[in-house]
């Protein structure tokens, strides 16, 4: 099965992340995507007046813990992939991976 997110689908998920992790309602994280030339798919937060940047495996960390918490997929069973283009802007491809096959 794939799961495909939109930017706003990202961004949501980072925020969910940053809000777990600092103990405070998602509502009142910031989040900007930027596709860094270096790093790559890069995040840069603002909670509580703190700023922090997530790098890639941070946004790929945050987009697993979403879907465990809000839909119940195992988080070790996902494979996802952040890209990004021009008419697109930020999207994950996120392969859901079974051991029934």
């Amino acid at each position: 099965m794939e799961v495909l997110f939109n930017e706003q689908d990202i961004v949501d998920s980072v925020c969910i992340y940053i809000a777990l992790k600092e103990r405070m309602e998602p509502e009142q994280v910031e989040v900007d995507l930027e596709l860094h030339p270096s790093l790559g798919i890069t995040a840069s937060t603002l909670a509580l007046g703190r700023t922090a940047r997530l790098h890639e495996q941070d946004i790929i960390d945050a987009v697993a813990v979403y879907l465990q918490d809000y839909h119940q997929l195992v988080a070790n069973h996902l494979q996802v992939n952040l890209s990004f283009s021009e008419k697109n802007r930020f999207t994950a491809s996120i392969q859901v991976i079974s051991n029934y096959f």
